[in-house]
């Protein structure tokens, strides 16, 4: 378990519909700070790739990752 889990800012629970899998949320009592901090970051980026396709999304997220492996490593 991890620092944010620890601090109460992560819930942790099984996934009824199979057990081996964890399902992570933030808190509840914290979504509201998180979603200031971040949500118009979320928002700039639902609205970037909503026109995009699947396709051309999994494209987009690839080359991110592949840059940051790029500059990573």
């Amino acid at each position: 378990m991890g620092e944010l889990s620890w601090k109460g800012v992560l819930d942790r629970r099984e996934d009824d519909a199979d057990r081996r899998r964890t399902i992570v949320s933030i808190a509840y009592r914290h979504q509201d700070a998180i979603n200031e901090w971040l949500g118009y970051g979320a928002k700039a980026w639902r609205q970037a790739l909503q026109p995009l396709t699947p396709e051309q999304r999994r494209l987009f997220v690839d080359t991110l990752l592949a840059y940051e492996r790029a500059v990573s490593g």
